[in-house]
């Protein structure tokens, strides 16, 4: 009432004269007293929520921030209602803070007609506190979800245990919300009638949940291309190739292919190098030149020697192929090795073996600083060999 006091005062004039208001300025006074008083209490209300999210320890900044651009309509009680039950069900201050930012929606949802049910529902599915902890931090959206349960043993069915849904939410926040009628089960189905096993599309789901959240027509599109490249359904690099096209853009698939032709390689070859060994297709253009040429250049490899054996390019240029052709290089220079040995059948011999049976030469011969070299760049750490 005094905001209307001073505002009829402000318009007074000097003299006592009758004052005449039309019906319109009265209004527009009253609504002038009731937009600073909303004002005032959406102020008090987004203080509250401030002082809520810095006892999670938000900074100033961004509390103020998440409070004003994403809480501003939020009841501060249910805001401190919120935060506090997710503190008494052990989660800590960073974790909380964490996820308000995430999800702000949650700062206003009832504790108990939504958050107490809803995670009481995750314990009853299994879930440990440290299993929900984990799993609502990855997808914090799912509390806000009616139907989470049928979701959950939906996923808890294919998957078989909770570690393996919280690693694959972990890698795509929207696999437990996307549509389960329209993209995850018609895309399984898809998978399915490909002969691929539920144990291969399980391990397919946790190491590429992404790909399960887009729309079947592209799963269609890469099974019809991979059986262009030639790879049968029925054969058993297929889940493989399969999984690598879903991955990869046509463009960068294709800038593969041009990549391999530079350095010689035809069609025929790089397809059937895709067939066998698909994970070539994951490396940068960089990474594949710089094999490719340390092979032909350095190590003296023909390029047919490649072409049959496309998995050298998929070992470690830095920590396994120069490492270890420098190794053998020197070895072979001071004739410490009785005959020629394949490049292949050396990248291929595990760590320990490789050590024993060709560093060990170095280290026996007082070749430290070569033994040193290698150690340094494989490990970065000395390593003692077995002398027997």
């Amino acid at each position: 009432m005094f905001l209307v006091q001073k505002r009829l005062f402000c318009i007074l004039p000097c003299n006592k004269s009758t004052i005449h208001l039309s019906s319109y300025e009265i209004c527009s006074l009253f609504s002038s007293f009731s937009t600073a008083k909303d004002q005032i209490s959406d102020h008090k209300s987004n203080f509250t929520v401030v002082n809520s999210l810095q006892s999670c320890e938000l900074s100033s900044e961004k509390a103020a921030k998440t409070a004003k651009c994403r809480t501003c309509h939020t009841k501060s009680s249910s805001s401190s209602l919120s935060i506090e039950f997710f503190k008494q069900s052990g989660w800590s201050d960073a974790q909380v803070t964490k996820l308000m930012q995430r999800e702000p929606r949650l700062l206003r949802a009832s504790v108990e007609t939504i958050l107490k049910p809803r995670m009481r529902s995750l314990q009853d599915m299994g879930f440990s506190d440290t299993e929900i902890v984990q799993l609502v931090s990855s997808c914090p959206n799912m509390l806000v979800l009616r139907d989470i349960q049928p979701r959950i043993n939906f996923w808890m069915s294919l998957l078989g245990s909770n570690e393996r849904l919280i690693k694959a939410c972990r890698r795509n926040m929207f696999l437990l919300t996307s549509s389960l009628a329209r993209k995850i089960e018609p895309n399984i189905s898809l998978l399915r009638e490909c002969g691929i096993s539920e144990q291969r599309i399980a391990q397919m789901v946790v190491t590429r949940p992404s790909l399960f959240c887009r729309t079947n027509k592209c799963i269609g599109e890469s099974i019809k291309h991979v059986e262009e490249l030639g790879v049968s359904r029925d054969c058993k690099m297929f889940p493989r190739v399969l999984l690598a096209d879903m991955t990869l853009s046509r463009s960068r698939f294709d800038a593969t292919f041009a990549t391999l032709m530079s350095f010689g390689w035809s069609q025929p070859d790089s397809i059937a190098a895709f067939r066998r060994h698909p994970a070539i297709w994951n490396l940068s253009k960089k990474n594949l030149c710089d094999k490719m040429t340390f092979l032909m250049k350095e190590a003296g490899c023909e390029l047919t020697y490649i072409i049959y054996r496309p998995v050298l390019l998929t070992y470690s240029l830095e920590k396994r192929l120069r490492p270890r052709y420098e190794v053998i290089n020197f070895l072979d220079q001071n004739k410490l090795l009785d005959k020629g040995h394949n490049l292949l059948s050396l990248v291929k011999l595990s760590e320990e073996k490789f050590r024993n049976k060709f560093l060990f030469l170095l280290h026996k011969e007082k070749f430290i600083a070569q033994y040193d070299s290698y150690v340094v760049a494989v490990q970065g750490k000395p390593h003692i060999v077995a002398e027997n």
